[in-house]
């Protein structure tokens, strides 16, 4: 075929000259005008046929370049890492206490997976489920530039087993990244629960991670479900692995990427006083507390005033209970003064309004969509996203709920929800693009095949990123990098960080003295 189009130019410049010739040889012969107007109409059928092709050529070329690099790293490409590189003594007591293990360490060196030079600014996001194929899909993670809005690099990891992996999270420094899995063990049978470890460089597998601990007399092994970074008030780098699904989280753990993702910190029912409901945990803007969701109190068998928040001082790791908060919280967002704490009630379908200096609830309001999961704001901080995934109930939901802060009420005089259409279905987490011009929420998408990227302007759906493979997404962080791969994570599941808080504060200040 590109042979073909490689003649293109001399079937078409040289289709007058071979005409031409023909009538010259044969006219003496008594040729016919008839015979030569065949001739010229079977050469131009000949032109159009090659036109035709080499326009499906470029059609396809087209299609090609569109595809981001795939790599897909099976069991059999996992190289363990050379002999003295796994530093001894992986495990702390708090490690320990928790039930997390490391279960291997692989060499992820290799070439990079894609070009910072040329996208410097990327969201990386969970990809599973089920694929363009009609299969299930294996663990994996997808690259997007965050200007071109073009998945620029993708990789899966067939350890055996197939999963629709239920978070993304990236180390601050940009490094890692934090992904759920699963493997299936040597007998064949047995499908493991399991954390992976992914260097962002090489999109390669670094570590193999696992939790497992007593829970009510037995043992239990809880799967990874939302990752948040950050950089505490003490310049350390931090990573949160939260466990666990349905209303029974825990244990989560503070971890260090910078020391082979040690433990530092675990966090369980006996640091808290209450199980821990579903993992959604966050960190305030002055990076002093981790909020953590506990147990919805209708499951637990409990008061109602029980369920609430865990506040955990991250210098002293002192514990204070805000009660009452609602039945199944999830989502939770902060104000870049630090000064409120917003949280979703799932089964009641309400949004709740916390002052963080009294640890007191200020307002309740409805979320304005069924089963809210995440929560997120816009730029001046005049209006309150809950993302209608249905949690709890149909878990089908693609409505996007728009709460004005001034009044703390459902917005009024706009179409709301926000309707998301496209292959939008059960519906998340919702990510502010880093960039304020921009003004953008990015949408993941738990039962969709797509990113959907909505304009805050319009209030209306501004594009939909297909999934490189068809798969699902769930969570998801914008990170910036500098030509020299030197990281830095802008905004996550938990939140904006440090400096995407201080413009936004900059913009609300701004506004408010106008």
């Amino acid at each position: 075929m590109l042979q073909l189009v490689n003649k293109r130019s001399l079937l078409r410049g040289g289709a007058l000259i071979l005409l031409a010739l023909v009538a010259v040889a044969c006219a003496p012969a008594g040729v016919s005008q008839k015979d030569l107007d065949a001739v010229k109409a079977q050469l131009q059928a000949k032109e159009q046929e090659a036109a035709a092709k080499e326009q499906q050529v470029n059609q396809l070329q087209n299609q090609v370049k569109g595809l981001s690099p795939s790599t897909v790293i099976q069991a059999g490409q996992l190289q363990p890492a050379a002999p003295g590189a796994q530093p001894t003594g992986w495990n702390t007591t708090e490690s320990t206490r928790g039930g997390l293990q490391l279960l291997a360490t692989l060499d992820s060196a290799g070439p990079d997976a894609f070009d910072v030079k040329a996208h410097p600014m990327v969201y990386m996001a969970s990809e599973g489920g089920t694929g363009n194929d009609g299969q299930t899909l294996f663990a994996g993670l997808q690259v997007i530039d965050a200007s071109s809005k073009q998945v620029i690099a993708s990789a899966s990891y067939d350890l055996g087993a197939k999963i629709s992996p239920h978070t993304l999270g990236v180390s601050p420094d940009g490094k890692w990244a934090y992904l759920e899995g699963v493997r299936l063990l040597q007998d064949g049978k047995t499908v493991e629960d399991i954390t992976l470890v992914i260097n962002v460089r090489t999109l390669k597998l670094a570590q193999i991670l696992k939790q497992e601990s007593m829970f009510q007399g037995s043992k239990r092994t809880q799967r990874l479900h939302h990752v948040i970074s950050f950089v505490d008030n003490k310049g350390q780098d931090r990573v949160v692995l939260e466990y666990g699904f349905g209303s029974n989280g825990g244990p989560h753990f503070i971890i260090d990427p910078k020391d082979n993702n040690r433990v530092v910190k675990a966090i369980t029912v006996e640091d808290t006083g209450y199980w821990m409901g579903h993992p959604f945990l966050t960190v305030d803007p002055a990076r002093k507390f981790l909020y953590v969701g506990l147990k919805m109190a209708a499951w637990a068998d409990v008061a109602k005033e029980v369920a609430g928040v865990a506040k955990i001082n991250l210098d002293t790791y002192a514990v204070t209970i805000i009660p009452g908060v609602g039945q199944h919280l999830i989502g939770m967002a902060h104000s870049a003064d630090g000064k409120f704490l917003y949280v979703n009630d799932a089964e009641e379908s309400m949004t709740v309004k916390i002052e963080t200096a009294t640890n007191k609830i200020v307002g309740k309001t409805s979320a304005g969509v069924a089963g809210p999961y995440g929560l997120a704001m816009n730029w001046d901080e005049t209006e309150l996203y809950t993302i209608g995934k249905g949690e709890g109930s149909h878990n089908t939901g693609s409505t996007i709920g728009v709460i004005d802060l001034k009044t703390f009420t459902p917005k009024r005089g706009i179409i709301n929800p926000i309707p998301l259409l496209g292959h939008a279905s059960s519906i998340d987490h919702g990510f502010l693009h880093p960039d304020p011009k921009v003004n953008e929420l990015w949408v993941s998408n738990q039962a969709g095949t797509e990113t959907i990227v909505l304009d805050l302007a319009t209030r209306k759906v501004k594009t939909y990123i297909d999934s490189p493979h068809g798969g699902n997404t769930h969570s998801g962080a914008f990170v910036r990098y500098s030509a020299d791969w030197k990281g830095e994570v802008l905004a996550d599941h938990g939140g904006p960080q440090p400096a995407m808080y201080k413009t936004r504060l900059g913009i609300v200040q701004a506004a408010a003295a106008k």
